[in-house]
């Protein structure tokens, strides 16, 4: 937990060296891209330098990074043929992907950093071209090291690396490049199946009566979790793994609860907000479809994946609800930005109190999963 909060003092403090001098300055291109740069480098170490005990399944990975070290090529791309041929097996472009950088690197560790590398240059891209203030990247980031680090940064690498090849696809949609965006969308499923989810996003960009969408999905989230394991029997095929079957007991109360919440606050300033940016209409549609699929996680925790590809636009579109407070004043929107950032301070304290992390020279205990 120490780490991860002396990452977020870490960017607020470099938020406030690069938020000196005019607002035209502080608010540039150059000086908000600067910030970016530092803030990934940060993550990229915080991320590729961990113990292979942080995260639930980062010691399965390197299990399976030295064992490919005695798979051959000839294996791999047979598997890549009876994947796409015959249907057997799933996530063809990852064991391309770690066999090629297994064979360069040779050691684990400088793996998670490439893995590492690639999500925060993307998730870097994603926020500086999605934001417009240097406030918005400094919460962007902040929302991120609280909702998604345990996603992200410690956890699974298939879907970490389709995540960031979907996030590269997102600014191809926005400019209506079709099949560059489909080419990258399947890239991105050969490394994790449930990548194809992102495909309709295409088409969300230019749907206007987004309101009506908003509403509409919220109002069905009680029949949407009644429904919720058919729909999941539906999602199965796309989604691509046959494991997403129910569990007993499964639910995310608090997550759920969160994303509710969170989209209910963003639909009530969504007037104010989309008078100052038009385009946020593309994450208030982003974030409906999040909702949609929120039901699942119900059903089986893995379907959480789904609703990642969705969530993850929260770290840019809540920055600009938070601006939207300006229509009162300067102040008040201060005070709102301060009450979020404490919220999220506060609520990684709670949430995060017996996580542990370790950095690869130190000692650490595998976690019970592996018991």
């Amino acid at each position: 937990m120490i780490v991860n909060l002396v990452v977020i003092f870490l960017m607020l403090i470099l938020g406030g060296i690069y938020s000196q001098g005019t607002a035209t300055k502080r608010n540039g291109a150059a000086n908000r891209k600067a910030y970016i740069k530092v803030v990934s480098i940060i993550l990229i170490l915080q991320s590729g330098l961990r113990n292979i005990a942080v995260g639930s399944d980062t010691y399965a990975y390197f299990i399976r990074f030295e064992d490919m070290k005695i798979t051959s090529w000839n294996e791999i791309f047979q598997f890549f043929i009876n994947y796409y041929i015959q249907g057997i097996g799933k996530d063809p472009g990852y064991r391309i992907f770690e066999k090629f950088f297994q064979v360069i690197l040779h050691e684990y560790q400088l793996y998670l950093i490439i893995i590492a590398i690639l999500f925060f240059t993307a998730l870097g891209r994603f926020i500086y071209f999605n934001t417009s203030k240097l406030n918005h990247a400094i919460l962007a980031y902040i929302l991120y090291s609280v909702l998604f680090y345990s996603f992200f940064s410690v956890t699974g690498h298939r879907q970490t690396i389709a995540t960031a090849i979907a996030l590269l696809g997102y600014e191809l949609a926005k400019r209506r490049k079709l099949i560059s965006f489909v080419v990258i969308v399947f890239m991105a499923s050969s490394m994790h199946k449930s990548a194809l989810i992102v495909l309709p996003l295409y088409f969300l960009i230019k749907y206007k009566n987004s309101k009506f969408l908003y509403c509409l999905v919220l109002v069905s989230f009680p029949i949407l979790m009644i429904l919720k394991e058919k729909i999941l029997i539906m999602m199965k095929i796309l989604v691509g793994y046959d494991n997403y079957d129910v569990y007993q007991g499964a639910g995310t109360f608090t997550f759920t609860m969160m994303y509710l919440f969170i989209s209910l606050g963003v639909l009530y300033r969504m007037d104010f907000v989309l008078k100052l940016y038009p385009k946020a209409i593309f994450y208030y549609n982003v974030m409906a479809i999040g909702v949609l699929f929120l039901p699942l996680t119900w059903v089986n925790p893995t379907a959480m994946r789904v609703v990642m590809y969705f969530s993850i636009f929260m770290l840019v579109l809540i920055p600009i609800v938070v601006e939207s407070f300006q229509q009162y004043s300067e102040k008040t929107q201060k005070a709102v930005m301060f009450l979020a950032i404490s919220t999220l301070i506060l609520l990684f304290l709670q949430s995060s109190a017996n996580v542990e992390y370790k950095f690869f020279w130190q000692e650490m205990s595998l976690g019970s999963n592996y018991n």
